[in-house]
This record gives C-alpha cells, sequence and structure tokens, in this order.
C-alpha cells in the first residue's frame, strides 16, 4: 500500500476537510435548515482494514450511496451509514412525525438524492483543488451490504482506500457516517503527485 508522508498527509486531510464543509454547505441549502458535518478523519487503508474498522463500529447492514467517476482520478466514491443510522437520518431529514413505513418507502429516493450533492460537491472540490477535471456517473443506492461492496468493481488486491469517518449533526442529532474513495493503486500515484504539486503550490 502506498503512503503519505506527514505533510502529505495534513495537506490531504485539509483538502478533504474544505471538500466535506462545501458538501454541508450545498446540503443546507437543499434541505433548507443546517446539518453540520464534523472534522473528517483520513485515513489509507486496505481493503480488510477497511472491513476491520467498520465492522468496530457499527456491527450492521450498510446502506450505502456510490457513484464512479473518472478523469486523471478514477474509482469509486461512496457515503455510508449503518442501516439503523440511515432510517434515523431520513427521519431528521423528512420529518420526526413520519411513520416507520413511510421512512422505508421514501429511503432510497432522500439518500440518493443527499448521497449525490454530497458526492458531487466532494468530488468537485477535489477536482478544483487539485485542478483536474472528475466526471461522475448517476449515483446508485445499495442497501443491506458490507463493506466490500464499497470496492465497486474495482479488484481488491490492487487497491488504496481513502477512509473518511464523518458525523452528521443533524437537529442535536449525531448520526455516524463513512465517506470512501475505493481507487487503483495507480491512481493513488497520480493522487500522491497531485498532493505534491499542490503542496508545491501553496509553499
Amino acid at each position: 500500500m502506498l503512503d503519505l508522508t506527514e505533510l502529505e498527509h495534513d495537506s490531504l486531510t485539509e483538502i478533504t476537510n474544505m471538500a466535506v464543509g462545501r458538501s454541508a454547505g450545498v446540503l443546507n441549502e437543499m434541505i433548507g435548515y443546517e446539518v453540520l458535518l464534523s472534522v473528517p478523519k483520513v485515513e489509507i487503508v486496505t481493503e480488510s482494514e477497511l472491513s476491520e474498522k467498520i465492522g468496530a463500529l457499527k456491527d450492521q447492514p450498510l446502506t450505502v450511496v456510490q457513484q464512479g467517476f473518472e478523469g486523471p482520478l478514477s474509482g469509486f466514491a461512496s457515503i455510508a451509514f449503518p442501516e439503523q443510522n440511515s432510517l434515523e437520518l431520513v427521519r431528521l431529514l423528512l420529518g420526526e412525525e413520519m411513520s416507520l413505513d413511510e421512512i422505508v418507502d421514501l429511503e432510497q429516493e432522500a439518500l440518493q438524492e443527499m448521497g449525490n450533492v454530497i458526492l458531487n460537491s466532494f468530488l468537485g472540490t477535489f477536482g478544483n483543488e487539485f485542478g483536474v477535471n472528475i466526471s461522475s456517473e448517476i449515483p446508485k443506492f445499495r442497501k443491506d451490504v458490507d463493506s466490500k461492496s464499497l470496492c465497486g468493481t474495482l479488484d481488491s488486491q490492487g487497491i488504496s482506500i481513502i477512509f473518511i469517518h464523518v458525523d452528521f449533526f443533524v437537529k442535536d442529532r449525531n448520526i455516524d457516517g463513512y465517506l470512501v474513495l475505493a481507487v487503483s493503486v495507480h491512481t493513488m500515484e497520480k493522487l500522491i503527485n497531485l498532493v505534491k504539486n499542490y503542496l508545491d503550490k501553496i509553499m
């Protein structure tokens, strides 16, 4: 697995923080009230380490919104929630007075729209900061899946994963969520070079 220097990791975390902040801003405009996202914790992990981390955090099936992206950087971007958290988030987004049946019926539409907003804003910020064009596919909703699904169709033997743990604060509630970028080793090498170029420009 490719590693970042401490300075490169700090820069990637800074850009990720900007991307998460902009995603939150777009989401707030969409739903009409404030949703706060915590300062993200960014780690580079393998597929097996990803399974261990998510399993240790919440031993539940995942609800996932995922989209492929391509360009100078390509791979799969996912936003994932443990199943119980995803239903709670939908309830908070659409109205706490809604019944469980109504929430389940609207879960896919609500989370797919929210995931589309967050992932496109997130990837757009990465592209802007690194000066590259990243195009995205239409997001897909998947329910009752495990962490392996976050790697998309990439070969698990040759990938690097950027794992981002983010807390969603909605109406004084804290909802765990995960942003995951799964890329090939070749794309990870490109990303490291882009981080180095970014550092050269700001230092």
